[in-house]
């Protein structure tokens, strides 16, 4: 799989577990998204993290089915299959509230060769003891490698080689001096989503 769809599926995964397992109607819940980017001028690179928020009121339940269908300020409704890490998913009350928050953080940097790793992941995940109210905690980092074969100093950009041997070209920062001994160096690309879910009771 192209590294650049594990990231996509490694984003979508973590948002699934906010406590569902798959979807059953398409309304889109509304949610306030923050987006801040950290650079250096002149430095490869750099790190972007994004935030989600989503605030939502329990307005039914299929305790049977394991469903639950929740519904936002503007009267936006969806309703989802409880996944199995959801064990408390009995103590959930019709009039709940459910604020889930999505982070986002992609790191991406020039490794320097003595620095060399492989590709990795890891993660984390955290449930509320038997008998409270549902919540969750995730936490997840996909560390991806590639290699810089190509560099255009007219277009301003590099094509970089992935393990599975595919090749993206991306553009590079104006800012950013792009030299023939980037050539064989490794870009790093870390992604780390961090999911935390809580329910109150009216």
């Amino acid at each position: 799989m192209h590294p650049v769809k594990q990231l996509s599926l490694l984003v979508l995964s973590a948002t699934l577990l906010t406590a569902c397992s798959s979807q059953m109607q398409d309304d889109q819940l509304s949610r306030d998204v923050s987006t801040t980017q950290i650079t250096v001028e002149g430095v490869p690179g750099g790190v972007t993290t994004e935030v989600v928020q989503i605030h939502a009121v329990v307005s039914a339940i299929d305790y049977a089915a394991r469903n639950f269908t929740l519904e936002d300020e503007q009267g936006h409704r969806r309703t989802f299959q409880a996944s199995p890490e959801m064990v408390n998913f009995p103590q959930l009350k019709v009039g709940d509230k459910v604020n889930a928050t999505v982070a986002l953080e992609q790191l991406v940097f020039l490794r320097e060769q003595s620095d060399e790793t492989q590709d990795g992941a890891a993660g984390v995940l955290a449930t509320t003891p038997a008998g409270a109210k549902p919540g969750m905690l995730l936490a997840e980092t996909l560390e991806i490698t590639a290699v810089v074969k190509a560099i255009d100093t007219t277009q301003h950009t590099a094509t970089l080689e992935f393990a599975d041997g595919s090749r993206k070209t991306v553009k590079v920062r104006p800012d950013v001096q792009i030299k023939p001994e980037h050539l064989n160096r490794q870009v790093v690309i870390r992604l780390t989503t961090a999911l935390a879910i809580r329910v109150e009771s009216l």
